[in-house]
C-alpha cells in the first residue's frame, strides 16, 4: 500500500467532515489508520505528525479533543455546527450559571480569550495553575473547553526555540478562530443537529453513526 499523501489527507477531512486523528470510532476511518505505511515523526513532508498542524494553519480543519481524550479534525465549514451542538447554543457565561461548566475551565477560558492565541506551557503560568499539584486541574479543564467546543488547537511551539524539545500545542477561544474562516449564519440547535444527522448518515456505517450520535446527543431534538 502506498503512503498516504497530504493532499489526499485533507481530501479524506473534506470528504468525511469529522475525521479521528486515531481510531476510536468504530468501523470508521482515521489519520493513523490511513497512514499507517508513513513514516512518522520524521519532520519529513510526507510525515503525518506534522499535517496535524498544517491543515490547521492552512485552515481546512478545526483540531483539538472535542470527544473525551481523543483528537479530531472537523471541517471547518462544518465546526460551527458541529461547536452550536456541543455548546448546546449556549454562551459560556450560561453554561457556567448553569452549571454546566467547572470553574477551573471557566477560568481558563476566559485567560485565553485574554489571550488570543497561545502555548500550553505558557498559558498554564498565565492561569497560576503551573504549580505539579495543579497540572491535573489544567488539563481537565483544558479538554473540558475542548469538549465543549469552547477551545481549539492551532498550532505548536518549541521552547524557547530549541527545535530539541517536544513541541506546546497552541489553543485559541473557537469564537476567534471561527471570526477568521468566515463561517454562515448561525443555526440553532434543532438546525445544527438535523444538519449533523445528514451529513453524517452519507458517510457513516451504523456503528459509526450510532457513536457520533451518542456523542454529540443527536437522537434528542
Amino acid at each position: 500500500m502506498d503512503n498516504l499523501k497530504y493532499s489526499e489527507f485533507v481530501e479524506m477531512v473534506e470528504s468525511y467532515k469529522i475525521l479521528p486523528f486515531s481510531s476510536f470510532v468504530p468501523d470508521y476511518p482515521s489519520l493513523t489508520a490511513a497512514a499507517v505505511n508513513n513514516q512518522w515523526h520524521t519532520d519529513a513532508e510526507t510525515d503525518p505528525w506534522l499535517w496535524r498542524i498544517r491543515i490547521v494553519q492552512e485552515g481546512h480543519a478545526a483540531y483539538g479533543k472535542f470527544f473525551g481524550d481523543k483528537l479530531c479534525f472537523i471541517k471547518k465549514d462544518l465546526f460551527p455546527v458541529v461547536k452550536t451542538v456541543l455548546t448546546l447554543d449556549k454562551t459560556i457565561d450560561e453554561r457556567y450559571n448553569d452549571g454546566l461548566i467547572s470553574r477551573p475551565a471557566y477560568h481558563l477560558y476566559y485567560v485565553l480569550l485574554e489571550q488570543g492565541n497561545v502555548d500550553s506551557r505558557n498559558l498554564r503560568k498565565l492561569a497560576g495553575l503551573s504549580a505539579k499539584e495543579d497540572k491535573k486541574v489544567y488539563d481537565k479543564a483544558l479538554i473540558e473547553l475542548q469538549n465543549n467546543g469552547d477551545v481549539v488547537i492551532t498550532g505548536a511551539e518549541k521552547p524557547n526555540g530549541n527545535e530539541l524539545a517536544w513541541s506546546s500545542m497552541c489553543y485559541e477561544p473557537s469564537n476567534l478562530w471561527i471570526q477568521s474562516i468566515n463561517p454562515k449564519d448561525n443555526l440553532s440547535l434543532v438546525e445544527a443537529k438535523k444538519l449533523l444527522i445528514s451529513e453524517l448518515s452519507k458517510t457513516c456505517s451504523d456503528k459509526a453513526f450510532k457513536y457520533f450520535s451518542k456523542k454529540l446527543q443527536l437522537h434528542m431534538i
